[in-house]
């Protein structure tokens, strides 16, 4: 083989390695700001909510409540540590022909890879960015309370409201926590996101059950203490929309 030949055929074979090197498909970086907007934040938007609780306090002891709470999103504001907030108005009544009450002021902001809501001056980190499924974190990082392991459960599917006749086709699941011991508790937290509106469900069961066989009978899960919740919405809008 000629030396001409020979290097025809090197240059030959290069260009064949380029040609498969560029068309080597290419999975593009997941947009840092993935799910931001399923924690819902701009001035002037409200969320009614329908609350169901049950607080127990003993054997066969327990208070049961109905109430509607409101949120209403406030101005921003530059908080100590230089990240922007909002505030965030809470308001309650019993009955829909009753008055709104202000019942407390949270704060809430979006950082640039998580969302924090300040819950009665608790820090609670309800996201992280980007949303991936699976992800997992402390959602008590920025507060004294033991480690609260959170995590993305589903994004962009489809949520059935638990007794309920209305769904939504694009949500996203955080599951706070998911433990039962059926001997001695249940500990059940999650909350469910739409893209553009926020918070669409919460659901909390946190109990203790009886564990003296001198008052009941272990394992039946007899609820000695703790509470049940459950917040679902009903509307949704924009202060100058006249909601």
């Amino acid at each position: 083989m000629s030396k001409k030949v020979f290097l025809s055929l090197i240059l030959i074979f290069i260009a064949i390695l380029a040609c498969n090197i560029d068309q080597t498909p290419h999975t593009p970086a997941l947009d840092p700001d993935t799910g931001k907007s399923y924690f819902f934040l701009e001035e002037g938007k409200w969320r009614e909510y329908e609350v169901f609780e049950i607080r127990y306090f003993g054997i066969d002891i327990s208070d049961t409540f109905r109430y509607e709470i409101r949120e209403e999103i406030k101005e921003a504001f530059i908080n100590g540590v230089g990240d922007t907030s909002h505030l965030v108005h809470r308001f309650r009544r019993d009955e829909e022909s009753q008055p709104w009450e202000l019942d407390s002021v949270w704060s809430a902001r979006v950082e640039l890879d998580r969302a924090v809501s300040v819950e009665n001056n608790r820090p609670i980190i309800k996201m992280t960015f980007p949303v991936v499924v699976g992800n997992t974190w402390d959602g008590n990082l920025f507060n004294s309370s033991a480690l609260d392991t959170f995590e993305i459960r589903t994004f962009n599917q489809f949520f059935q409201v638990p007794g309920r006749l209305f769904s939504f086709q694009e949500a996203m699941i955080v599951q706070l926590n998911q433990e039962e011991d059926p001997i001695t508790d249940k500990d059940f937290r999650r909350e469910v996101y739409v893209d553009s509106i926020g918070l669409v469900f919460k659901e909390y069961e946190v109990v203790e059950y009886c564990s003296d066989a001198d008052i009941c009978t272990i394992g039946d899960q007899t609820i000695i203490s703790g509470r049940l919740y459950r917040e679902i919405l009903t509307a949704h809008g924009f202060a100058e929309e006249g909601g």
